[in-house]
């Protein structure tokens, strides 16, 4: 009779290939200058990795525009074109490819340029999860483009406490070894959680980069600054306009006034702390704020030495676009649809070509709610359907990804290219047909 292996044989013999993970890759980057594509969460959570373990990185390469010009950490971001000078000026120069979703994209392009495998690693062979939790679980506007605007869908409400965080991390640090960074939300608004600062303390503490994303329409301005003080490793503003009339029709439920006088505190309190890390405003683009609105936002950004980008507003969650496809569409999602610059139908034939791609939504990331269930992915949303764990401190971290596989919602999603949809894969294309609109 075959045994099978209990959970104490599991947990063994996860920690120890990813002990032998953290070797693997140490061994590699070892006495080699090395440059990051990608300048955002995952490149930056690999910075305060290689800072931990005495690593020399040289720079950051970064194809999105909104970067020209800036430096992360004190290191420059260049585009990919730099490469060729980078090499000559860095002998044994190695890039690791550090995104969490397009690697696919990126290293076919280094090695159209004629880099071969020992000129460039990608991240995620010894990363192999990244991992987003979802603190708070409620957010405080009703973004008709996002799921929680969606009345017909009430997940359960809460936040995580400190005790169930502190074990989820130790969790995750045993069994997925190279932990980079962690996200500290996904559906829900973080900075609700009144704990936000002590939960960014405590990941500093396991070595691992915080990365915030949040509306910013808080009124608490004790809780800005005790999320200044403790230093996010990468804070992301999201908001789409500049004025009421228009931000309020995308961002429903906020005040933009307000948002931007945040944004100026925010400025205001890192001078005060000494506190230095990444601010990156992302611009949602809708039919309706592409002009004004949209040049305001640059000036504001560039005045208080923000990032500022972009990304095309699309519709969420998973379960909602496959119901627009299954002709179960209802009124809200109609209005919303006649907002996107690019079309659900369009983006669906722009990124065709590139479904048979994996979904690195499923195969590279681990989603857990405030109650420690764990969704799917994170672009879903409903838990009668996406739910793959109910307890993550209870199931292993190679069992949930398991479930992961063949699972309905993943089928249905991949049948119809919903997930190179949700990731706006094949940018450029997404570009060309919304300059149609302007």
């Amino acid at each position: 009779m075959v045994r099978k292996p209990t959970k104490i044989a599991e947990n063994i013999k996860e920690k120890h290939m990813a002990n032998n993970n953290v070797k693997s890759f140490l061994t590699i980057l070892d006495k080699r200058p090395i440059v990051i594509w990608g300048a955002r969460m995952t490149g930056v959570g690999l910075l305060r990795f290689a800072k931990k373990h005495n690593l020399r990185v040289v720079g950051f390469i970064d194809s999105d525009a909104s970067f020209d010009g800036t430096s992360v950490y004190n290191l420059p971001v260049t585009q990919p074109n730099s490469l060729s000078s980078l090499r000559a000026k860095y002998k044994n120069l190695l890039v690791v490819v550090a995104v969490s979703a397009k690697e696919d994209e990126i290293i076919d392009s280094l090695k159209k340029i004629g880099m071969g495998p020992n000129d460039y690693i990608n991240y995620k062979e010894f990363c192999g999860s990244f991992f987003t939790i979802d603190i708070s679980g409620m957010c405080n506007l009703k973004c008709p483009s996002c799921a929680s605007s969606l009345s017909s869908i009430c997940p359960p409400k809460g936040f995580m406490s400190m005790d169930d965080f502190k074990n989820i991390i130790k969790k995750i640090v045993k069994e997925a070894g190279i932990v980079s960074h962690i996200c500290l939300y996904n559906w829900g608004e973080p900075l609700l959680h009144p704990q936000l600062d002590l939960f960014i303390d405590y990941v500093h503490q396991m070595g691992i980069a915080a990365i915030v994303s949040t509306n910013l329409s808080i009124s608490s301005v004790e809780q800005l600054y005790k999320l200044v003080k403790s230093s996010p490793d990468t804070l992301r503003i999201s908001l789409s306009g500049y004025y009421p009339n228009i931000y309020n029709t995308t961002h429903t439920g906020g005040d933009i006034n307000l948002v931007k006088s945040n944004m100026y505190r925010i400025k205001y309190y890192m001078e005060k702390c000494s506190s230095s890390f990444p601010v990156e405003v992302n611009y949602h683009l809708y039919k309706n704020n592409i002009g004004t609105d949209l040049t305001k936002m640059k000036e504001l950004c560039r005045e208080l030495g923000f990032i500022f980008s972009t990304s095309y507003a699309n519709i969420t969650p998973v379960e909602r676009v496959i119901e627009y496809y299954e002709g179960r569409i209802d009124e809200k999602t109609k209005e919303v649809l006649k907002l996107l610059l690019v079309s659900i139908d369009k983006a669906m034939e722009i990124t065709k070509p590139f479904r048979a791609l994996p979904c690195r939504l499923q195969s590279n990331q681990v989603n857990i709610n405030w109650d420690r269930s764990v969704l799917l992915c994170c672009a879903s949303y409903d838990r009668r359907k996406s739910i793959i764990s109910d307890d993550f401190l209870q199931d292993s971290l190679e069992k949930i990804n398991m479930r992961k596989k063949n699972h309905d919602l993943c089928t249905t999603c991949r049948r119809y290219g919903i997930h190179q949809y949700i990731l706006e894969i094949n940018r450029k294309e997404w570009e060309k047909e919304a300059n149609k609109q302007r």
